[in-house]
């Protein structure tokens, strides 16, 4: 049963109306009907009375003279009175002397539960008695005679006539109290719909509102109260109305001011872009000859000093090199113009090459370095993935001097987890997230290069979020910290076998055909193969027309620039050179260039790309394996 908090306004409005109407009218028909009950009830009372009062002042003489002819008349005519049913007169001794009576009318139709005990009347018959008429006893004023009870007489009256009225009186009283009921909620419905009316048809034009229908309005009715309700309303409505107009205007202009700005960062992001690459490619090309000079340097015999000059040198040059990579990371992440190929693999060759990678130098500070093997298989992209877990081993054993670090993957909830932990000092809490921003280092305030460059969890943070990884840091000052990876779970595949490592062989009189755009990375290049022993050809700018490059040897191995400054590309130059030489030469890309189309160019087809600053020894080993398939 609902509440009537929850009552709609019409039926409030009908039980406001008809309720006061319905308790007085009911609290009056309840009063006027028990007095006129109770006027009725003590009127056939007193009638009854004076039946009986009647009866015994004229039976006073029949009774004294033993008269029962006279006495049966009298009350004969007596039970002819209306409700009058038996009619009895008794000597003084209880005698009776006259008795008469009938059944209940025929005209009484209650039932017989309803008939109550008739009302009994009783009076006494009294005279006055006898009285001795004495001269002697005569002394004074003559005595009243004394009153004397003579008999007594009954009368019985009937309340069948007085139940009857009584109950025509309460039907009339809830025919009254129906009349009544019906003309109050009548009334009150009429009323209702005055007041109920207006408000719903208010209401319903403020849900129009609610659904952008602001041209609806209510009309002005009612009394004053509602009329000015609808005229607030419309009023409200006309001012929404040209607010939504005035506020349309304002999104109209801010959508096109931001389709400006938006098109304004599109340009800035392409410029961005084309810098990054114009940027890649200039800087990377010195950066890749003082790279190749400095090593060709190494190979000469020189004084301790000068060696000891060489390698500072070396490591500057490093430095410069691991710092120009780490920047160009950041602006390609930041620009969006990273690729990302998501691929299933397993992560053990991985934990191999991190081995591989840094296994002597944490023997060389001490340290020890735990990869605990593993056999799953995860989707991301391998080769980010590598430069995510380099990152932190290389950032776990910069800050764990003399301890532990240890790299390890296990399942949970359906993924795997892949972590690095170290056993260092740890990370202060509100330290935990400035660590990812760019070049912050908590104990270098002296900026020792030594100590790496605050760039690493940059890139770590960034590479994550592009690959979708959730990377969680947990980490208590004095007991090491744990970055930790969540990597979607891919089924174990088939792992392809490598082929055994090749012995390293001598390039003494290897012939390279060497095409590059840039002279100094030509004569670095040049200078470093023929340290080497190799026999160089070497063609530049002006040079890279096929005619000339025709003219040159068929050589074992061909070296080319992936822009070569001509309308042709480096793919394309060694194609041709390959159909000129009439065989399949063997080819590498160094290039300066690290855009996603030019890493997918190489790779369709089939040549491997180094990226400039190319590392001598890397390139010693390329030119082995090239040569020796």
């Amino acid at each position: 049963m609902s509440r009537p908090d929850d009552w709609d306004i019409r039926p409030r409005a009908v039980l406001i109306a008809a309720l006061p109407t319905m308790v007085m009218a009911v609290v009056l028909i309840a009063y006027f009907t028990s007095s006129r009950l109770s006027d009725l009830e003590d009127a056939h009372v007193q009638r009854g009375k004076a039946l009986a009062r009647q009866l015994a002042a004229a039976s006073e003489y029949g009774v004294f003279s033993g008269n029962l002819e006279s006495l049966r008349k009298q009350a004969n005519a007596i039970l002819q009175e209306k409700d009058v049913v038996r009619v009895a007169v008794f000597s003084p001794l209880q005698e009776v002397l006259a008795d008469s009576s009938r059944n209940p009318p025929a005209i009484s139709a209650l039932s017989t539960r309803e008939r109550s005990q008739p009302l009994l009347f009783r009076e006494q018959v009294t005279g006055p008695g006898i009285t001795l008429d004495d001269a002697f006893l005569d002394a004074g004023s003559p005595t009243p005679a004394p009153q004397v009870r003579h008999g007594e007489v009954l009368v019985e009256i009937s309340r069948d006539s007085l139940r009857a009225e009584e109950a025509r009186l309460l039907r009339n009283a809830i025919l009254m109290v129906a009349a009544v009921l019906i003309a109050s909620v009548g009334l009150a419905l009429r009323m209702s719909r005055g007041i109920a009316g207006p408000i719903l048809r208010i209401a319903s034009t403020v849900a129009s509102f609610g659904q952008g229908n602001l041209s609806a309005r209510v009309p002005v009715e009612g009394g004053k109260s509602l009329r000015a309700l609808a005229e607030g309303v419309n009023d409200m409505a006309d001012k929404l109305s040209a607010s939504r107009d005035n506020l349309e205007r304002q999104i109209e202009a801010a959508t096109r001011e931001l389709m400006q700005k938006k098109e304004e960062a599109e340009r800035g992001n392409q410029a961005k872009t084309r810098f990054l690459a114009a940027a890649s490619h200039d800087l990377r090309q010195p950066m890749h000859a003082l790279g190749l000079f400095v090593a060709e340097l190494g190979q000469k015999q020189h004084a301790p000093d000068t060696r000891r000059l060489v390698e500072r040198i070396a490591v500057s040059a490093e430095t410069m090199e691991n710092l120009l990579d780490s920047l160009l990371d950041i602006s390609r992440l930041d620009a969006g113009v990273l690729d990302r190929q998501i691929k299933p693999f397993p992560l053990q060759p991985l934990f191999e090459r991190i081995d591989v990678d840094y296994r002597r130098e944490a023997e060389l500070h001490g340290q020890r370095l735990r990869l605990r093997p593993t056999n799953l298989w995860v989707e991301s992209d391998p080769l980010l993935l590598e430069r995510i877990i380099h990152n932190l081993v290389s950032n776990a054993l910069r800050y764990a001097p003399g301890g532990t670090v240890m790299v390890a993957c296990r399942t949970r909830n359906g993924k795997a987890r892949l972590e690095v932990r170290d056993n260092g000092p740890g990370i202060a809490p509100e330290a935990q997230e400035a660590i990812f921003q760019e070049f912050v280092q908590l104990d270098n305030p002296e900026r020792n290069r030594a100590k790496g460059l605050g760039l690493g969890l940059a890139i770590v943070r960034r590479l994550t979020d592009l690959l979708s990884h959730h990377l969680e840091l947990r980490s208590t000052p004095g007991h090491g910290a744990l970055f930790a990876l969540e990597l979607p779970l891919a089924p174990p595949g088939v792992v392809s076998e490598r082929p055994p490592p090749s012995q390293p062989h001598s390039l003494h009189g290897l012939k390279v055909l060497l095409v590059d755009d840039d002279e100094l990375a030509l004569a670095s290049t040049t200078g470093l193969l023929e340290s080497w022993g190799c026999t160089v050809s070497a063609a530049n700018t002006a040079e890279t027309r096929m005619p000339a490059l025709a003219r040159h040897q068929a050589p074992d191995i061909i070296v080319c620039d992936y822009r070569v400054g001509s309308a042709m590309d480096g793919l394309a130059v060694i194609d041709n050179l390959r159909q000129h030489f009439g065989r399949q030469v063997a080819a590498v890309i160094l290039s300066g260039d690290t855009s996603a189309a030019a890493i997918a160019n190489a790779r369709r087809a089939g040549i491997p790309l180094l990226h400039k600053p190319v590392r001598p020894a890397r390139l010693r080993a390329l030119l082995q394996r090239k040569t020796q398939a």
